[in-house]
């Protein structure tokens, strides 16, 4: 009944209305994105870490006390490797400003066969298209918002732990509400797929991320370290996410090394994506998410442009989800 007078409207004007409506969410989210995307990489991290400080609890842990225990050790892993990556942050910078000047030299020679076949471009021009030092100033532009990422951190974690300790109680009136059953279940079963689906990611993104850094080291590439946390944080993006962690070790490679050893780089990079999202993560996986490409690639656009870097780590559960509570909510009571 309360319904009657959106209904009473025209078809376009229904449209419009619910247009405008969801333009204010939109731009709601994107306005309070900072401090959304702490809640959401705080429920995020208690949905994965619930079943551990479960079992925990069966060997007669107090569940504040495991809570506290794995968010020290995270909060120490993290801290190990925000002093790492600041420590390489006076070299990264020193290279991004000579990074156009070292790729120009040496596409000198690639210019060069270019005008053996006609095509007349300098080095300059070249740059043009391609601006190789604009990738490392963005990864040191990110590295000099390191100082600020710990206190960032630590307030997540904070709301980490209320929202561990209270998780069974949420999940207890949940189950007991008979008015909302429906939608628990579809949540439950989501969360069960989002949990193996992140598990799954973690694993990759750690095995990528060593691989990563020891083939960097033995080539013996300044910032090993840096490319295998980036090759970590950026599998959980989906399509894209492996691709764009090669290429500022790619870029270091053209720079340092010949042109043979920087094409060997690349292809390592095809290689390791193709055996991480297309052998490993499906076999891993199966059929569990039953996301296409191409509504990955989608989810992937819209959570980056609405939530950036953390919209678009957590695009695919977050579709998931949200898929699984609209088929919750569209079902007959």
């Amino acid at each position: 009944m309360h319904q009657g007078w959106l209904k009473s409207l025209s078809p376009l004007a229904q449209a419009l209305f619910l247009l405008a409506c969801l333009t204010i969410v939109l731009l709601g989210l994107r306005l309070g994105a900072p401090l959304i995307n702490q809640v959401l990489l705080a429920i995020f991290l208690a949905v994965m870490l619930d079943p551990l400080i479960s079992r925990l609890a069966h060997y007669r842990i107090p569940r504040v006390l495991s809570s506290l225990l794995v968010i020290a050790i995270l909060l120490l892993l993290i801290v190990i490797t925000i002093m790492s990556l600041s420590a390489s942050a006076p070299d990264l910078i020193k290279l991004s400003r000579q990074a156009p000047n070292l790729v120009a030299a040496k596409l000198q020679y690639l210019t060069l066969s270019l005008s053996q076949m006609g095509i007349v471009l300098t080095a300059d021009e070249m740059l043009n298209f391609v601006d190789a030092g604009a990738v490392v100033r963005f990864v040191t532009t990110q590295l000099s918002l390191i100082p600020g990422l710990l206190s960032w951190w630590l307030m997540v974690f904070l709301m980490l732990l209320f929202m561990l300790i209270e998780l069974p109680l949420l999940k207890r009136t949940l189950r007991a509400s008979k008015q909302h059953s429906a939608l628990f279940i579809a949540l439950e079963e989501g969360i069960q797929s989002v949990i193996v689906y992140a598990r799954v990611k973690t694993l990759t993104g750690l095995l990528g991320g060593v691989i990563v850094w020891g083939v960097a080291h033995l080539l013996g590439l300044k910032f090993a370290f840096l490319w295998g946390v980036l090759m970590f944080i950026f599998n959980y993006i989906p399509v894209l996410g492996s691709f764009l962690a090669a290429i500022p070790p790619v870029i270091q490679t053209f720079i340092l090394f010949d042109t043979q050893t920087s094409l060997m780089m690349v292809g390592f990079f095809v290689v390791l994506n193709l055996l991480l999202s297309s052998v490993l993560e499906p076999l891993m996986l199966g059929k569990r998410l039953n996301l296409t490409l191409t509504v990955q690639l989608l989810a992937f656009l819209f959570w980056q442009a609405l939530l950036g870097i953390t919209g678009a780590i957590l695009a695919i559960p977050l579709t998931f989800l949200l898929k699984k509570v609209w088929l919750a909510l569209r079902q007959p009571e």
